[in-house]
Parts: C-alpha cells; sequence; structure tokens
C-alpha cells in the first residue's frame, strides 16, 4: 500500500502537464531573467500548459466525453489530448518571438508534435505520456548536448533518473504495460533530440 502511495505521488509530481514548467525552470536562459520577467514567464507557461488542459479535461468531463481525470482508456484520450496540443503550440506561438525562450518555444513546438504523435501510437497501443514527457526533457539536454557540445551531464542524468523512478511508478501502479512505457520514452528522445539538430 506504501509503495503505491509512493508511486502515485511520483506520477503526480512528474505528470506529463507539469513536464514543461520543469523544463522551463531548469533552462539556464529563464534563469538569467530579471526576476518579475521569471514570474511572468512562468505565469504564462503554467496558464497554458497546465491551467488550459484542466479546463478543457473538466469541460470535456461535464459533457461525458471522458469518465474521469485519469483517462483509462485510449479512446478517452483523444480529445484532451488534442487541447494539450493546441494549448503547446499557442505556447509556442506566444513564446516564439521572445529571445530568451527562443529555446523553450521550441521545445514546446516539439511538445505539440509529440501530443499528435502519441494519439496516432494510440491507434496501436496505449502509449504512457508520463514517459513521452519524460524522455522530451531528456531529449532535449542529450540534444543540445550533441548538438552544440554542451556540457549538459548534469542534467541528462538527473533528467534520466527522474524518467526511471517516472516509468517505475507508472508499471507499480499497473497503468501501462512495459512496451508503452519504453515506447513513450523513446518517441519523447527521439522527437526532441531531433528538433534540436534543426536549431
Amino acid at each position: 500500500m506504501l509503495f503505491r502511495k509512493i508511486a502515485f505521488a511520483i506520477s503526480f509530481l512528474l505528470h506529463p502537464l507539469l513536464v514543461p514548467t520543469y523544463v522551463l525552470l531548469a533552462l539556464p536562459s529563464a534563469a538569467e531573467l530579471p526576476a518579475a520577467w521569471q514570474w511572468t514567464l512562468t505565469g504564462l507557461v503554467v496558464t497554458l500548459t497546465v491551467l488550459l488542459p484542466v479546463i478543457f479535461t473538466w469541460i470535456f468531463r461535464l459533457l461525458g466525453m471522458v469518465s474521469s481525470w485519469y483517462l483509462v482508456s485510449r479512446e478517452e484520450r483523444v480529445y484532451p489530448v488534442l487541447a494539450v496540443s493546441v494549448c503547446y503550440y499557442m505556447t509556442y506561438f506566444f513564446l516564439r518571438g521572445v529571445h530568451v525562450s527562443a529555446l523553450f518555444s521550441y521545445y514546446m513546438l516539439g511538445a505539440a508534435l509529440l501530443s499528435v504523435l502519441s494519439l496516432a501510437a494510440g491507434l496501436f497501443m496505449k502509449v504512457s505520456l508520463h514517459m513521452v514527457a519524460a524522455g522530451s526533457a531528456v531529449g532535449l539536454f542529450l540534444g543540445l548536448a550533441l548538438h552544440f557540445g554542451l556540457d549538459l551531464k548534469p542534467w541528462i542524468l538527473v533528467s534520466l533518473l527522474l524518467a526511471g523512478f517516472t516509468g517505475s511508478a507508472r508499471l507499480a501502479l499497473e497503468a501501462h504495460r512495459p512496451a508503452e512505457i519504453y515506447t513513450g520514452f523513446a518517441m519523447g528522445v527521439a522527437v526532441t533530440a531531433g528538433l534540436m539538430f534543426l536549431l
């Protein structure tokens, strides 16, 4: 019982909707901003990538389009994930002209693409959205390190460790099969790392 509670806590703290905010706070470009700009940028990102998707999912529940917040079945994921992809693209669109957040906006473009790809993969399996998000963080730092020759080993290791915790938690909760965990992670890493090479 305690193990399941820990797994649930990890799944909540490393929820896919929270990962973009964590990535933003981890990027050096955001840390260099004045405090007022940091709060503004973070607030905008939280609104677009967390609050709006939650509101949309709540509306879908009211309309009977989804039965729970957990989106247990593949069919129930369609509308919430589409809403997330739109919100992520909005984040990219609003931030693409802001120089200090150019890298993050590009990351959000990849996140929007991954949301759509997750729906496509959903035709065959219930790919883990948690692991797609975790893989995107790993792919971001790995892609930057390989493409620009940056020493990002600490960030790569931390993101890998958190991805491992996330995958273990999802398996412990029996939310996914191993193949769905590995596929989600591979998608996140491959797509995001690949986009970094287009910078």
